[in-house]
């Protein structure tokens, strides 16, 4: 393996690293404001299926770096992400069955590599990587596919909140730097699967960036006036004996260093000068 081959393959899994904590800050903010908000699950659900079928596809391929050791890295990191959704979600049937779903698909494909690459099945390696990677193209499209669920909710609402836009930047920038590495390194799967997730990825940030959501501030009428956000002005100046009706005389002489202002009374103003 020559080195640049090996510094694409350490720039690839740098990449897939900040992918899979793209979503750490969005499951910070669940976890500290103990509500999911606006975050889907479908994105997060996709990234634990593909974290772990591109690492069952990583041991089969017998490519150990990165594939095999990024992706149990992001296997352990999107197990995380699904438990703390889970304890703050308020949808948990819905959410226990998608998570179900995924879960028995990753039991039952784990189960497939370990039977296939111990020789319990009759395969040999070749025929169990074909299939691995055939699973591994369905899962790793779904973190890209996924968000489209939404669509109809964001031409509706002219906004792109559902999408979460750091995982499919992230995502796009990772896939096509995994394109190119699959291109050198001769992984056909890797190749084409890469540019499709990649395309997918860089379509979602142009709607995000299309439809981008933003802050509105509150609109007030300015008909409706509550009394108690209004300064009393009148009668402080009526009561410091100044007629608000007539304009006053204001001398345009500059304060001395050291002058006070001082009430002696209620209805009389002073200039203390020290």
């Amino acid at each position: 393996m020559n080195l640049g081959l090996t510094v694409l393959k350490a720039l690839a899994s740098s990449c897939s690293v900040v992918m899979i904590l793209s979503s750490a800050p969005s499951l910070y903010n669940i976890h500290k404001r103990h509500d999911t908000g606006d975050v889907s699950l479908f994105p997060l659900v996709g990234l634990w299926l593909n974290c772990v079928m591109v690492m069952l596809y990583g041991w089969t391929s017998g490519s150990y770096f990165p594939l095999f050791s990024t992706y149990v890295f992001g296997t352990i990191i999107s197990t995380v992400y699904i438990g703390v959704y889970f304890r703050w979600t308020k949808a948990r049937t819905y959410a226990t069955k998608v998570i179900g779903i995924a879960l028995m698909a990753n039991v039952l494909g784990s189960v497939y590599v370990v039977l296939g690459m111990t020789g319990v099945t009759g395969q040999s390696t070749s025929q169990v990587e074909l299939i691995a990677g055939n699973m591994m193209t369905v899962t790793c499209l779904l973190p890209y596919v996924a968000p489209f669920e939404t669509i109809k909710t964001v031409l509706k609402t002219r906004s792109g909140a559902s999408i979460p836009f750091g995982m499919c930047l992230a995502g796009a920038t990772s896939n096509l730097i995994w394109t190119i590495e699959g291109l050198f390194s001769n992984d056909m799967f890797i190749l084409f699967l890469s540019a499709a997730c990649s395309t997918l990825g860089f379509i979602q940030v142009a709607l995000y960036l299309i439809f981008r959501p933003s802050t509105k501030l509150p609109i007030v009428d300015a008909s409706v006036t509550d009394s108690k956000l209004v300064l009393p002005m009148k009668d402080a100046l009526t009561k410091l004996g100044i007629d608000v009706c007539r304009p006053t005389a204001v001398g345009l002489i500059p304060p001395r260093c050291g002058d006070k202002i001082a009430i002696v009374a209620p209805d009389t103003v002073e200039v203390l000068c020290l």
